[in-house]
């Protein structure tokens, strides 16, 4: 059969994106009418806030803006505030409350928004988010465009190239980062955006595009170090640039007080979640497998004897190949599971980050890249019943099939070239 390459004609990416963007302000608008976090009540009581997750991040900012910085940090004075129907314009319940966790880089850049009431700054933040979607998807999108060297069946380039947007705009994660106002489409853009100019051999600027990813430390802090391993240190360097100017920039803006309070908010995450509760079924990281037993002795023993060996198994997979393959999607993928892994603190719709490698491995390994997407959609869906029936939190554990699958895949494929190798060397032998 014969094999054709990607269409280079970007005709249609245009119509391409143009899908995606027109159905991702559909989804805003059918949320705008029908979630309750998104209808604009301010004659009632609601449970949950307007604006949902976002709410934290504007009064964040409007402390900055308004002159209180050194009360950031300061738990009282931020619940207050966001129950504050004189700032915020509306009344919801005060039985939970979200408390201040992101560094002060993030809520120096969330002041620019707090210039406008809070109702209209969720409006344009819904905006944004939206734009960010659209032109992450884009960067990735581009790879079906430029890239030659794989060879794609003309069922399959049609599929990609008329119907893929479809499956990013019906990508669990994508859904709840609209529904949560959570920041994926924002982190899916720096990454896409990093990953191509690594491809394209620029890796001082995927390092300065990817230092604004600090603000958000739990997705950060792994590609660097695998990176610098591998000899890509202008990425290094890069990312350290950017660093400095953003978090030297904002040390230097605000007052000592804020720092002070966000070293001593370290181990929020605790209150945190007796306030809040840590959702077992939202959690992708190994961390949430220790958390399963209500019997106190045996969370150190899972730690020990099962979180560790995973956690340890996933560094390897990230760093024990001889070279990074930067041109291979799987080696996205397995970086990004394993950060997801590794972090502290993940909820799934971070997992909005694994569209991109998903895109990119449907180019030329289909199959792999369809069962991982509804394998994930699956995931998210059934992990309520599952941690409820089981005990166990699905997520992690479908992402640590993933890494295996991918390396007895490989293993697989190897023993099958050398058994090749090793025929045709056999037929020379017996032809001379």
């Amino acid at each position: 059969m014969r094999a054709y390459t990607v269409s280079n004609h970007p005709g249609w990416l245009c119509s391409w994106i143009l899908a995606l963007s027109t159905a991702l302000v559909a989804i805003i608008a059918i949320l705008m009418m029908a979630s309750p976090s998104h209808c604009w009540q301010p004659e009632t009581v609601t449970q949950a806030p307007y604006g949902n997750d976002f709410l934290q991040e504007w009064v964040g900012g409007y402390l900055i803006l308004t002159g209180q910085a050194d009360r950031l940090y300061d738990t009282s004075s931020f619940e207050a505030c966001q129950h504050d129907p004189a700032i915020i314009g509306f009344e919801w319940s005060r039985a939970t409350y979200f408390p201040p966790v992101y560094p002060p880089p993030h809520y120096l850049l969330s002041s620019c928004l707090a210039w406008i009431p809070y109702r209209l700054a969720t409006i344009l933040w819904l905006s944004l988010l939206a734009i960010a979607m659209s032109l992450g998807s884009w960067v990735t999108a581009k790879y079906l465009v430029r890239i030659q060297e794989f060879q794609v069946e003309p069922a399959i380039r049609a599929l990609l190239e008329r119907w893929s947007w479809i499956g990013i705009v019906l990508f669990t994660p994508t859904i709840y980062s609209f529904i949560m106002l959570q920041k994926g489409p924002f982190w899916l853009l720096i990454v896409a955006t990093t990953w191509s100019l690594l491809r394209k051999r620029r890796d001082g600027w995927a390092g300065i595009v990817f230092g604004l990813l600090s603000v958000k430390p739990t997705l950060f802090f792994l590609m660097p170090i695998v990176l610098l391993r591998y000899g890509h240190w202008k990425f290094f360097l890069g990312a350290s640039l950017s660093v400095m100017i953003l978090w030297g920039g904002t040390y230097a803006l605000l007052p000592m007080e804020v720092w002070s309070g966000f070293v001593s908010k370290f181990g929020m995450s605790s209150s945190y979640a007796a306030i809040q509760g840590y959702h077992l079924d939202w959690a992708c990281g190994l961390i949430s497998l220790s958390q399963v037993s209500d019997v106190a002795r045996n969370v150190e023993l899972l730690k020990w004897f099962f979180v560790l060996p995973l956690s340890l198994y996933g560094l390897l997979v990230v760093t024990q190949p001889r070279r990074l393959d930067i041109d291979d999607p799987n080696t996205l993928w397995s970086l990004l599971v394993v950060t997801f892994l590794l972090s502290p603190h993940t909820y799934y719709y971070d997992l909005v980050l694994l569209l991109i490698p998903l895109l990119w491995l449907a180019a030329i390994e289909p199959r792999r890249s369809i069962a991982y997407y509804f394998l994930l959609v699956a995931a998210i869906v059934f992990s309520p019943l599952v941690l409820e029936t089981v005990g166990l939190p699905l997520i992690p554990i479908v992402l640590v099939g993933t890494l295996f699958e991918q390396r007895m895949g490989r293993f697989v494929l190897n023993r099958q070239t050398d058994r090749r190798i090793g025929q045709v060397r056999q037929n020379e032998e017996l032809a001379y």
